[in-house]
């Protein structure tokens, strides 16, 4: 039997965008497609060298094997990379973003090898890639806008129409994986950024959990209404990769909250094109990062210019 939600019109749209092939997982808020062994494969793979580039990068006296799983054989040296967020993103930097740029047009193939480029109307540039400790962490876990607190993405300065998108690629099933509730209601005065996810957890109380699982080879989308956190419950790693889009499809709920990064988002096919045609740069380099603490900002983590590559 379906689960009952309070959402109708979310949950129906989001149907919609997944069309009517089969389902891993079938929630009103989240739906998980599975990914075919070869899409899979492509994806580890580039995200492995990733790994390795910015390893090389950033060891240079030390020699990495690109052929092991890379989050397993070399956990201390990536615990110790300067480019990683107090949240667990990899951020890409100068030495590394041709690297990136496969990951993301990798993902781009995903994205529309499932037609989800047909339900699009912007997605955002660039997807993280996010690497989650499960080991819990007083320090990082407790700050206001921590990925282990329950939160709505619309706190962090998303669009309230901006469907979820997450792409497990390293680790093992049920271990470090997001515990997510659909609430009860959603009050307007929560559709928009919070200082700190803490003054919003209240939502959860008496909400639907959905027992879904966060495993490697799937696609997941969710919509932000769906309120979730990391699980830190194990020592494991690991590896996914989140973005958001805003779908053709609008909902009058949509403009109650339209987001503060809005610039990050881009046409589907030239987000597509990103890795292609268009190259993601930066000009930070791969080092011990001493700037400003930025936990409460609406911006992204980072600026990314997308250039052209000269025909």
């Amino acid at each position: 039997m379906k689960t009952q939600t309070a959402f109708a019109e979310r949950a129906g749209r989001l149907a919609r965008i997944c069309g009517a092939g089969p389902l891993d997982q079938d929630f009103p808020l989240l739906k998980a497609l599975a990914l075919d062994t070869a899409m899979f494969g492509r994806l580890r793979n580039a995200v492995n060298i990733y790994l390795y580039v910015t390893l090389d990068a950033y060891y240079r006296d030390r020699k990495f094997d690109l052929g092991s799983d890379l989050i397993e054989t070399e956990r201390g040296a990536i615990a110790g990379l300067p480019n990683i967020t107090p949240n667990g993103l990899v951020l890409p930097k100068r030495q590394t973003y041709a690297a990136y740029n496969l990951v993301h047009q990798t993902v781009a193939g995903i994205f529309n090898a499932f037609g989800l480029a047909g339900h699009a109307r912007a997605v955002h540039a660039p997807v993280n890639i996010r690497l989650v400790n499960g080991r819990p962490d007083a320090a990082v876990d407790g700050r206001p806008r921590a990925s282990a607190k329950m939160h709505s993405d619309m706190w962090a300065g998303e669009p309230a129409g901006a469907i979820m998108a997450f792409l497990p690629v390293f680790g093992a099933a049920g271990k470090t994986g997001i515990k997510w509730i659909e609430p009860l209601s959603f009050p307007e005065k929560l559709m928009g950024p919070l200082d700190d996810f803490d003054a919003g957890a209240h939502l959860a109380e008496g909400g639907r959990e959905y027992d879904a699982g966060l495993t490697p080879g799937a696609l997941l989308l969710a919509d932000p209404y769906l309120i979730h956190a990391t699980q830190k419950n194990s020592d494991s790693l690991r590896l996914s990769i989140d973005f958001r889009f805003l779908p053709s499809e609008t909902l009058a709920s949509d403009d109650l909250a339209p987001g503060t990064r809005l610039d990050n988002y881009l046409a589907p096919e030239d987000w597509a094109d990103i890795g292609a045609g268009r190259v993601l740069t930066s000009g930070a380099t791969l080092a011990d990062y001493d700037g400003p603490d930025i936990a409460t900002s609406n911006d992204y983590a980072a600026q990314f210019p997308i250039k052209f590559i000269d025909g």
